[in-house]
């Protein structure tokens, strides 16, 4: 009798992605970065945001800039809501939507002594797909999934600053003296160099850690 053929050990379609976009956002170094965005993205991947096509590499850079390890420093990655729609030719793979939101703090910019924050909401749409042959060798942990086509709109950046109640008056804002500027331009460039894709501070801790092969 034949043996029964071990599956490999794969995370469902939704949890797939909502791990990578969480983990590669929040990826503290570059080199981790790098890791989880080449474990996520397919060589050979179709790009459009907001409209504009971009290549891979230009890709890469707008999410480096929105991740922990980038200039702008996310420090938190909100995944509001998710759709998800299998392929039957490839059981893997599908359609993945989703709505996020991303949080940061700016590294020069601060108001009576406190840091700025900043917000940018976003919706991507993604094709995922099983697009690596499985491995000559056995390893730890193979997935091959891969993402090969991004539809994304990224809203305009907004800046959150907080005064305290004391200086703002009662009509301008609410007890909290929190206020939100944008998402008009800023005539300032370095401030336009901190601004990120940020916004209210959430939990992420029911989103697994992205598992990517070492």
């Amino acid at each position: 009798m034949a043996s029964e053929r071990v599956l490999p050990r794969v995370p469902p379609l939704p949890v797939w992605a909502a791990s990578r976009l969480n983990s590669l956002l929040r990826s503290k170094t570059s080199d981790r970065f790098d890791r989880i965005f080449d474990a996520t993205f397919a060589e050979t991947l179709d790009v459009v945001l907001n409209g504009k096509s971009l290549t891979r590499d230009e890709y890469k850079k707008v999410l480096f800039a929105q991740s922990e390890a980038g200039p702008l420093g996310t420090t938190d990655v909100q995944i509001e809501g998710e759709t998800v729609v299998t392929l039957s030719e490839d059981r893997l793979g599908g359609f993945v939507g989703m709505f996020y939101t991303t949080v940061g703090t700016c590294k020069r910019i601060f108001v009576l002594g406190s840091p700025a924050r900043n917000k940018v909401v976003s919706s991507v749409n993604l094709t995922v797909k099983s697009a690596v042959p499985n491995p000559l060798t056995r390893i730890r942990y193979f997935d091959p999934r891969r993402i090969t086509a991004v539809n994304q709109v990224l809203s305009p950046k907004t800046l959150i600053v907080s005064f305290p109640a004391s200086v703002v008056p009662a009509n301008e804002t609410s007890d909290s003296g929190r206020v939100e500027l944008g998402p008009a331009p800023l005539n300032v460039e370095q401030a336009e160099e901190e601004l990120s894709v940020l916004g209210n501070k959430f939990s992420t801790a029911s989103i697994p850690e992205a598992e990517v092969d070492e």
